[in-house]
């Protein structure tokens, strides 16, 4: 959805540059000291096919030779292409209607001075500045998209890193979670094990993608706090609330996970009250989780500490949602609590 929304804002953008491209003879002082003079027809096709050469260039320079020349080191190819570019755009509207440059011209010349000689070499001139502006617009538009899909390639690739560093925690955690149930030889062993089947299932299809629908993240989260449930019995009390409307909204996959995991990873202990509370708010624009738990004393392997997993997901946030989240975590003698707001896509 999110990329739907770039490239509908892209093309929006080309529209609008196509407009303002032809539109510019009309808004340059050039037009305005022979706007009220009659111009010959040809003068006026000659003008519309140099605009649609220029624009023609404009798009065979971004999607082709860009790629396939400047960014691939064949420099001399590269300015070779522009200066035939060039000559066509001029010769072609000249040769076709060769009067009307003449004609128009002579009599912009004895109105107001504008070419003292040489009407071609003016007109070469005149198209010298539109072709240059056409030129180094493209260049840069082409420039600044290989600067972002190498930084979206490199950010892709950390995150990548990062995915597979918690997605296997988090798999290892929930089948010790079954595993202590089968000790137990507990009668909800088997509907642990499918709803386990099922959370894994979605981290095989869906944690490989940048978004995930939202509506299907949430089911997921309530798959896993209903295992833990299970596993839990009666041992935590767990509460847990969600509000709002998901549908047709995404987010980033397994982004919710690592928070309400540390809770029961951190907050549950037989042997001494545990609690943890868990709300997730989503609004047209945002979603808001919190999550808390009581500390209770227990021993956890070093590998497997809160702040491995903190550091990690809060890493994940600023690639994902630079500028458009917000996290707050309290930690202090007796609780932890986790708030966070992203903003939706």
């Amino acid at each position: 959805m999110t990329m739907l929304k770039e490239k509908k804002k892209n093309i929006r953008l080309h529209v609008f540059g196509i407009i303002l491209f032809c539109a510019l003879p009309f808004l340059s002082s050039n037009f305005s000291l022979y706007k009220d003079h009659q111009l010959s027809f040809e003068f006026t096709l000659r003008e519309f096919m140099g605009t649609i050469l220029m624009i023609g260039f404009f798009y065979l320079n971004y999607f082709f030779m860009m790629p396939n020349l400047y960014f691939e080191g064949k420099k001399v190819a590269f300015i070779l292409w522009v200066l035939l570019a060039f000559t066509v755009i001029n010769a072609i509207p000249l040769l076709l209607w060769p009067e009307s440059a003449f004609s128009n011209i002579s009599m912009l010349t004895e109105d107001f001075g504008i070419y003292k000689s040489k009407p071609y070499l003016s007109e070469i001139k005149r198209n010298l500045f539109r072709f240059l502006g056409v030129f180094f617009a493209s260049q840069t538009i082409s420039l600044n998209d290989r600067w972002k899909q190498s930084n979206e390639e490199k950010m892709n690739a950390e995150l990548a890193s990062l995915k597979a560093q918690i997605n296997p925690h988090f798999l290892f955690n929930t089948l010790n979670s079954i595993y202590s149930l089968s000790l137990t030889k507990s009668d909800k062993t088997p509907t642990a094990i499918v709803k386990l089947s099922s959370l894994m299932r979605y981290v095989i299809t869906e944690t490989n993608k940048r978004f995930v629908a939202l509506d299907r993240e949430i089911v997921y989260v309530n798959s896993y706090i209903e295992l833990q449930r299970i596993r839990l019995d009666n041992t935590a009390v767990v509460t847990y609330s969600f509000e709002g409307y998901p549908e047709e909204k995404v987010i980033a996959p397994l982004i919710l996970l690592p928070f309400i995991e540390n809770a029961f990873k951190h907050g549950v202990n037989p042997e001494t009250t545990s609690q943890i509370d868990i709300q997730i708010t989503v609004s047209d624009t945002h979603l808001y989780m919190n999550v808390f738990n009581l500390k209770v004393p227990h021993i956890i392997h070093r590998d497997l500490r809160t702040g491995y997993g903190q550091e990690n997901i809060k890493r994940q946030l600023e690639l994902i949602y630079p500028n458009k989240h917000e996290l707050t975590i309290e930690d202090n003698e007796q609780s932890f609590s986790v708030n966070l707001k992203i903003q939706l896509t």
